[in-house]
């Protein structure tokens, strides 16, 4: 059965509106209020990503709500009351949107969530965000249990939590706030350890930029914590001692490093820092990236170019072009392959549109180097390649103006690093990228390749996938006996709330849970022949294919 299901896309816009609120805590309530419009499905379906629709996006000035948005605001059952402070507002915005919640502001008072027969007090912030955060991915949880529950078996542990203490058939009509009820009255703890990791955290500033973006995060289902963060402890630079083991070809000029930070980071698989500083383990967006996303419209083929512009990486550019070529059965695509690029000519390529452009070469404080000098990225009329990756030393400033200029993301380095491991990162991520990983995630696992792996980063939006209607699967293999333990998932990015079915199985899963089995050799091995997933095996990123021809070699 198809993960859409017959009813998909039944609400919403085909653009999100505009909504426009005073730039004061009672605005923002106000637009947190509207930002659940269009979800008109108040049961447990509205779990499924095809029934969220865009919420309305926010601009500050007079107050003006569209008829369209006021008339697609289903009443729910649920209030919360909050204290007049931006920074909890923003905490909160993540479980008001699912919720369909109406936003009131009471000086003085702690978090309040009013449900049809009872009051839920929360702590004040810090403790709020945590408590926030835990109930909204119960909430979510459940409603899709209860959602799935109706057509399914009941032999899929993680997906049958009745034991929990609710009746998931008689919330199947609930509203909101009823569900919750039962929710709260639910073995929790049991819960807890049943769902799976949050996919996406955003550290939030809370100026006017960031309050702006906020319609971006709750379309993505990310949760929102006030961002903290340390200086990189002496252990952490431990690296800078290595700087004389680095790229061999390292350029004259100074590499554009930049200083980092060590955020502190909560519940999430993957994590964003919508706030000021470069963090490590993090990818940063910006409110032009989401607002270029938008308009981000893929070519049918994907038009790739991948661009040499150092010999000493030839290795990375024919495995990387060879990647791309390779995979067109489940990634269509013209790759355009080009070396040795004057700045005339490199400017040219970022300007043209692109879905995917890939540099190899080197980066210095000037720009991305050329045989004629650097190319400065701020010198384009705009930016037309939608995703990126600048594998060259120290490309994060020039990774950020792509951003700026038109791009939605990209992948970049921070500092200087080793050509094996520039190579290694270069073509685990075009195969990750291929497989419909978004950019972040695909980065996570190519990291996985090479010890100075926080030398790499993320940013613009990196839940952006090239291609987002495919299921990209992970496998974990381990042994067990004569065969294996098989862990297979499809992570949430971009369809929280999706389900999907692991081969050894009958039922469907909540996208990003974790189907488990134990396979002998034989099973093993033609599961991981069936198709080119990636594996981790004994800690390090795999191919499915690959790794069956190397057990059939020692089974």
């Amino acid at each position: 059965m198809s993960e859409r299901g017959g009813d998909a896309h039944l609400t919403g816009w085909d653009a999100p509106p505009t909504l426009t609120v005073p730039a004061t805590t009672r605005g923002l309530a106000t637009s947190l209020t509207f930002s659940g419009a269009g979800i008109t499905d108040t049961g447990p379906g509205r779990s499924h990503p095809d029934r969220r629709p865009h919420p309305p996006l926010v601009e500050f000035g007079e107050r003006s709500i569209p008829d369209a948005v006021v008339e697609a605001r289903p009443e729910t059952d649920a209030t919360f009351h909050l204290p007049d402070d931006r920074a909890t507002l923003f905490v909160a915005a993540p479980l008001a949107y699912y919720l369909g919640a109406r936003v009131e502001i009471r000086e003085g008072t702690r978090p309040t969530l009013s449900l049809p027969e009872r009051e839920y007090e929360f702590s004040p912030l810090p403790s709020f965000q945590h408590e926030v955060a835990d109930l909204l991915c119960d909430v979510f949880f459940l409603d899709g249990i209860v959602r799935e529950l109706p057509g399914e078996r009941r032999d899929c542990r993680d997906e049958l939590v009745v034991e929990a203490g609710a009746c998931p058939y008689a919330l199947q009509s609930g509203t909101p706030g009823a569900r919750v009820e039962a929710y709260l009255d639910c073995d929790r703890e049991r819960v807890a350890a049943e769902r799976p990791d949050w996919h996406l955290a955003t550290y939030a500033d809370q100026g006017d930029d960031e309050a702006r973006c906020l319609p971006y995060l709750l379309d993505a289902m990310s949760l929102v914590y006030l961002p903290e963060s340390s200086t990189i402890d002496a252990q952490g630079l431990l690296k800078h001692s290595l700087d004389d083991f680095y790229r061999a070809g390292r350029p004259e000029g100074d590499v554009a490093s930049v200083d980092v930070l060590e955020p502190e980071l909560h519940h999430g698989d993957l994590h964003a820092w919508l706030a000021e500083g470069v963090p490590v383990s993090a990818f940063t967006p910006s409110q032009a990236a989401y607002e270029h996303r938008r308009s981000a419209a893929p070519s049918e083929p994907l038009d790739v170019a991948v661009v040499l512009n150092d010999d000493a990486m030839a290795a990375e550019h024919d495995a990387v072009a060879r990647t791309y070529r390779e995979n067109s059965d489940a990634f269509p695509a013209t790759v355009d392959v080009r070396e040795s690029l004057t700045t005339g000519e490199l400017a040219r390529l970022f300007e043209a549109d692109h879905d995917f452009v890939h540099f190899i070469g080197h980066c210095e404080v000037s720009g991305l180097r050329c045989p004629d000098g650097g190319l400065d990225c701020d010198s384009l009329s705009s930016s037309g390649a939608r995703t990126f990756f600048l594998n060259a030393c120290g490309s994060y400033h020039q990774g950020q103006k792509l951003v700026a200029g038109g791009s939605v993301a990209g992948a970049v380095t921070i500092r200087t690093v080793l050509d094996e491991q520039a190579a290694a990162v270069g073509t685990a991520f075009a195969r990750l990228l291929v497989r419909g990983f978004g950019i972040e995630r695909a980065m996570q696992l190519a990291r996985r390749q090479v010890l100075m792996s926080t030398d790499y980063a993320v940013v613009g939006d990196g839940t952006f996938a090239l291609t987002p209607d495919e299921r990209p699967a992970l496998l974990h293999l381990e042994p067990h006996g004569d065969g294996f333990t098989v862990r297979y998932t499809v992570p949430a990015d971009g369809r929280e709330g999706g389900v999907f079915s692991a081969p050894f199985e009958t039922c469907r899963r909540l996208r990003g849970t974790t189907a488990e089995a134990t396979l002998d050799s034989a099973a093993t091995r033609s599961l991981l022949a069936d198709r080119q997933r990636p594996v981790i095996f004994d800690g390090d990123l795999r191919w499915s294919t690959d790794l069956a021809t190397d057990l059939s070699g020692i089974q």
